[in-house]
């Protein structure tokens, strides 16, 4: 599992969100991890407002 996290890291960038992860999970084991009747995509459907970049401050680093 490990393994898998450290590869998506590597691919897709150390902030990459999980939807990656969890594709980099289905890759290498084959499987679907999508519940029954969940949709394929998910779709935004709110206007887009002006947003502002968010800085951690706590020191917090990814391995």
């Amino acid at each position: 599992m490990v393994d898998i996290f450290n590869d998506g890291i590597a691919r897709f960038g150390a902030r990459e969100l999980s939807p990656n992860i969890i594709r980099r999970l289905e890759e290498a084991t084959g499987l679907s991890i999508l519940a029954e009747g969940f949709p394929a995509e998910m779709v935004d459907g709110e206007p887009e407002e002006p947003g502002y970049e968010v800085v951690p401050t706590g020191g917090a680093t990814v391995i």
